[in-house]
Parts: C-alpha cells; structure tokens; sequence
C-alpha cells in the first residue's frame, strides 16, 4: 500500500502549488478570497490558509484550469483571481531568525531591525522575481529590457540581467547578512547595511512594490493589479504586522493584500480598519461539526481514492458509519424493540437511575423505551442518542470498591467515517494525518460488506491521536510571566468538567459543551486561551457567518473535537456556561476529591 505523494505529510508549505492544485478541493472561503479586496485569511494553525494563498498564485491556477476545472465540473462556479498573485512565505524558522536579531544584537535596536526589513524584503523581492519570470516564459517574451530597468531602479549594481542572477543576487545579501550576524559585530553590521539599497529598508511593502511598478513600465503582459500575499503573519516581526494591517487603508487599487493571521481579529494593531470597507475578514474554522462535513467528504473521496486506487471507493465503505451520526437511513427500525440503540437505552435505564426519570418525564417505559410518533422520538429518543451511547458505554458494569462510578478508558465508541471528520475539524493536514494513520494498518478486502478498517482498531488509532493532540498542547512552548493555570492545565479542567457533564452528573439531555469567555477570567488565562485557539485547542463557536470575535475576552468556545476520545466528549456544541464558573467548578471538585481521598 503507497502512501501518494500529494497526501503524504500534507503540508502545504512544503508543496508546489502545481502540487498543491492537484489535490485543492474548494471551499467558499476561496471565493471571497478571489475577489478584488484586501483580505485578512483567519484560522488555526493547519486549517489550509497557506493551501489557499498558494491556490491564488499562477502556477496553481494553470494546473487547475487544465488538469481539474475542465474535468471537474462541479467547480465551474469557483473563479480564477484578476490578478496576478505573489505568495510571501513565512515559517516558525524564518520567524525565529527575524525575533533573534534583536537579542544578538542588544545594543543596535535600529539596526537589528534593519536587518529584519532587508530580510523581509529580499525575500519578497526574490518570490516577486519567480512571478515576473513564470509571465515572461509563459508569454515568450524578451526580458532583458525589463531586467536591465529592475537592476537599475532596485540598485542591485553589476548583475547579470537573467531571473537567476537577480535572484542570487539577493541571496547573496541575505547570506551575508547573516555571517556578520553570527560575527555580533555591530559596527561591521552597520557598515554593510549602509552599503545595501534604502529601499530594503524603508516600507514594509516599499521594495516588492517597486519591483511590480518597473514591471508594469517595462514588462509586457503587465497585470493591471497584484495580490501581494503573506503568510502566518502572527509569526512576524511586530512591525511588520503593524505596517501591513496599516496598507490595508491603501489607496493604490493595484495592490491587494491577502493576509493569514490567527482567528482572533488583531484589533490592537488595526484599530482603524473598518471591516467590509476597507477588508474582508475571512474564517477558516468550523464551529459546528456539520459545517465542515461537506469539504470533508469530498477530500475524504479524493484522497482514499488516490491512496487505495479505486476509483468508485468512497469513506463510508472504509470506515463505515459513527455511531455517533444521527443521519439514519430507518429511524423506526433503529429505535425499534430490539434494535441496538433500543438495547443501549434499556440498559442505561437500568444502571442510571437518572436516565430511567427522564424517560419517565417523556412518558417512555424505561423497560421498552419506544415513542409510536415521529415527533415524539426525535424528540425524545435521537435527540439524546450520542449522550446515551457515551453514558451506557462508559458506566458499563464499572463501578469502585466504595460503589462510586468509575468509567472505563477507552471503549469503542470513536470510530467511523462522521467521528473521523469531526475530530478532524474540517482541518486539511488533521484529516490527511488520521486517513493516513488508519490506512497503515492492515486492510480487509475492499470488496468486504463490512468497513475496510475494523470499529475496534480505528478506535485504537484515533484514541491515540487524541492523545498525541494533548502531548503537542502540553510541549507547545509558550514565554509565560505568570504562575497561573497553563493552557495544558486549562484543557485538562475543562475536559474533565465537560466529561463529567456528560456521564458522572446526572443525566441532561442539554449538557454543558461550550463555554463564554466571562470578564472574571485573568488576562493571563486569556493568553493561554489565545494560544489554545491558534494551535488548535479550543474552537471558537459562530453565531453567524460574519461572526468573527475580536478578543478571546465575550467569545463561546469549545473543547477541539480531537480530544474528544482522550476525555470521553461528544461531537456537539449544546449549551454554554461561563468560563469562569466552570474552572470555580473544577477547582472545588479537585480539592474535594484531594480532601476524600486523603481521608
């Protein structure tokens, strides 16, 4: 079994867009991001923002529009950009370097940052040379008039005029930037700067710019507007946030800037931006699982597809369904005498003394718990299936030497193909990285009725995904000046709560499963809260569309629906309590646990 390149360690950083294009499956956050108006691209680390900068470029556009639109029609109301887009990268090393500048060089503040403007922009001046140099190709055009005008009026001295040697030109600098770096000579440093053209070190956008505007004086085939694209820029240098979310009140029409930043909208650095007037702030998450279902599936089909070389396989005859998913093809027949869920509620009606009430308050026979009207049961019965298959399964004949539940590890309740798109988020690496990890495992037939990969070994891998999940929160290296509670600390009391609501309380068929940002809660622990939403942990939850919160401070959010087999969670949002009752909740119930325990 291959593992196909496309998919392999699906990163969109480390991808060419022609590569990046082949497997882009659009999403309608791509249409707003086409259109002629600055953007700001939020969302959680790996949630496809760098898939979608890259999508704009060229490149990819050519490989879609021959290889995919034509063929795939169901996209045809996906349009390409008008403009020519110049994707800027930036990672955690390249930010690194740029926030090390400072500290090797402590006493020249303004030349450490001089150093991180010509780098940032060498860097862009270097991407913007790949553009100039796919139209030029792409149209057979001469260059050397255009190169000789670019040498010239970016002052980059005796050049070959070709692509490649401007290129390694600027390199070049950057190279030797460093080495003076690593010298921690500040006065040798400064010479050299001194040496480099102003430009470098002027405007945030000032060399990328000009660069653009000589192309248009010289080049033929000149796009009338670019698309100035930077990525991760909540890893940038603090100016350069500042200077970039400052241009998006630009004037200049012909440059539009595409920006990726973290789901909360930076209002300190933006304060006056007006959203709808002067960008468009587009979300990249899901705050309810259904929501993501959709681009789920049709990656899901695209990838096993690839994978498994079948061309008719789809995710449900993989991994079957959840037993979680509420879509039930014969609601009579799963809720009849007999049936499993039938068994599942009878039980627990015998275990729960709780549950049994509530049946009881729906006119149900806790013995036989079937509801004759449909309006009844959905009512009654599918509105607390997930609840009721978590709660049976988890206080299954368990209980302590003292006759207190105790719950069971890891049953076999995390599976199939819905579980699988929840935990994922809807999130393009998550969802490559849990496919690939259940399809390394032995394979049945595909030709079997049953799932390909069995319940009880998908249980296994997800649980320990789950786990890894946790791991990476706990490792996740944050600069903290306060001994309060740290975000691994935070996940660990809510999920803890969240499960309790869910199994050891009594029996609710509305549970706490969300939580509002309350104005109790210490600054500290809404910077870890910040953090949370960044890489993952927690999720904000929409009240619309355009929803979109500008501090983590009045937002609902949620547990991510990939630690939900590591604290025994459903994939529901339910209802929301204050944040900072929850975490007064925990702490009283800890020390109460630690007080009977000690005794």
């Amino acid at each position: 079994m291959k593992t196909a390149s496309i998919y392999g360690a699906f990163n969109a950083r480390w991808l060419d867009p022609e590569e990046v294009a082949r497997s882009f499956v659009p999403t309608l956050p791509f249409k707003s991001l086409v259109r002629l108006q600055n953007s700001l691209l939020m969302g959680p680390r790996g949630c496809g923002k760098t898939t979608l900068l890259k999508m704009l470029t060229r490149r990819a556009q050519q490989v879609w529009q021959s290889e995919r639109a034509s063929k795939e029609h169901q996209w045809h109301d996906y349009r390409s950009p008008d403009f020519e887009a110049i994707y800027i990268p930036s990672d955690v090393r390249w930010s690194k370097e740029l926030s090390s500048i400072p500290r090797q060089l402590p006493e020249s503040p303004v030349d450490a940052e001089r150093v991180q403007r010509a780098s940032v922009a060498i860097s862009a001046l270097v991407e913007a040379t790949r553009v100039f140099e796919d139209i030029t190709v792409e149209n057979e055009l001469e260059p050397t008039d255009l190169l000789k005008a670019m040498i010239r009026h970016l002052q980059l001295g005796p050049t070959v005029p070709s692509f490649r040697e401007v290129r390694l030109k600027l390199s070049g600098w950057t190279d030797e930037l460093h080495a003076r770096i690593v010298k921690q000579d500040s006065e040798e440093i400064r010479r050299y700067l001194d040496t480099l053209p102003a430009i470098l070190m002027t405007g945030a956008l000032s060399a990328v710019r000009s660069a653009c505007n000589v192309f248009m004086e010289y080049g033929s085939r000149a796009p009338n507007r670019w698309g100035l694209c930077f990525d991760e820029l909540e890893i940038a240098p603090r100016w350069l946030q500042a200077e970039l979310f400052e241009a998006l009140r630009s004037t200049d029409q012909r440059f539009l800037l595409k920006l990726t930043w973290s789901p909360v909208l930076p209002t300190d650095l933006m304060p006056r931006q007006e959203r709808q007037h002067d960008y468009a702030a587009i979300r990249m998450w899901h705050g309810h699982v259904a929501d993501a279902r959709p681009f789920c599936k049709e990656f899901g089909t695209r990838f096993l597809r690839d994978r498994l070389g079948s061309a008719l396989i789809t995710p449900r005859d993989v991994f079957g369904p959840s037993p979680f998913a509420q879509d039930d093809t014969d609601p009579d027949d799963a809720y009849g005498h007999g049936a499993q869920m039938w068994q599942v509620m009878v039980r627990l009606a015998q275990r729960d003394v709780t549950f049994r009430e509530y049946l009881l308050e729906h006119e149900l026979d806790p013995d036989n718990p079937i509801a004759e009207e449909i309006a009844d049961r959905n009512e009654s019965l599918r509105k607390v299936k997930p609840i009721a298959l978590l709660r049976e399964a988890y206080l299954r004949d368990l209980t302590d030497l003292r006759g207190r539940r105790r719950s069971r590890k890891n049953p076999v309740l995390y599976y199939g193909e819905d579980s699988i798109y929840a935990m994922s988020e809807g999130n393009p690496r998550l969802l490559a990285g849990l496919f690939n990890d259940l399809l390394d495992m032995d394979l049945k037939s595909l030709g079997a009725s049953s799932p390909v990969v069995r319940p009880d070994v998908q249980s296994r891998i997800l649980h320990l995904a789950s786990q890894r999940t946790l791991t990476g929160i706990k490792a996740y290296p944050i600069r903290r000046e306060s001994r309060g509670p740290s975000l691994f600390d935070l996940v660990e009391k809510l999920g803890k709560y969240l499960h309790s609501e869910l199994v050891t309380k009594d029996f609710n068929a509305d549970p706490v499963g969300s939580f509002f940002v309350d104005r109790e809660i210490a600054p500290n622990i809404l910077d870890e809260l910040s953090v949370g939403l960044l890489i993952g942990a927690f999720i904000h939850v929409k009240s619309s569309d355009a929803d979109i919160s500008t501090s983590v401070l009045g937002s609902r959010i949620r547990m991510s629906y990939m630690l939900a087999p590591k604290y025994g969670l459903l994939f529901r949002n339910y209802r929301n309590m204050r944040l900072s009752t929850a975490l007064r909740i925990s702490a009283a119930s800890q020390r109460l646990r630690l007080n009977f325990d000690g005794e």
